[in-house]
């Protein structure tokens, strides 16, 4: 992947994670099963650890793909949620 488009595609996934991570955070005493406010936050935690492993380019790959486990973590809960 040439370098413009790894960091566009660093900045949308940063962009929905982090955004997904604040909306759960402020919507998390909302439902009836209140979840930990801190496994909300942790998934843009693990998003910037990805980022930086993406640094070196012996750990691109695999910060790549950490970088993407949240992203699709917020989708699958959008998706579920949705159908529903």
């Amino acid at each position: 992947m040439n370098k413009p488009m790894l960091i566009v595609v660093n900045v949308i996934t940063g962009l929905f994670v982090m955004i997904s991570s604040v909306l759960g955070y402020g919507f998390s005493g909302i439902g009836e099963g209140s979840t930990n406010d801190f496994t909300i936050i942790i998934w843009f935690f693990i998003w910037v650890i990805g980022i930086l492993l993406q640094f070196k380019l012996k750990t691109r790959v695999i910060g790549l793909i950490i970088t993407i486990i949240p992203v699709a973590y917020f989708l699958y809960i959008y998706i579920s949620a949705v159908m529903m």
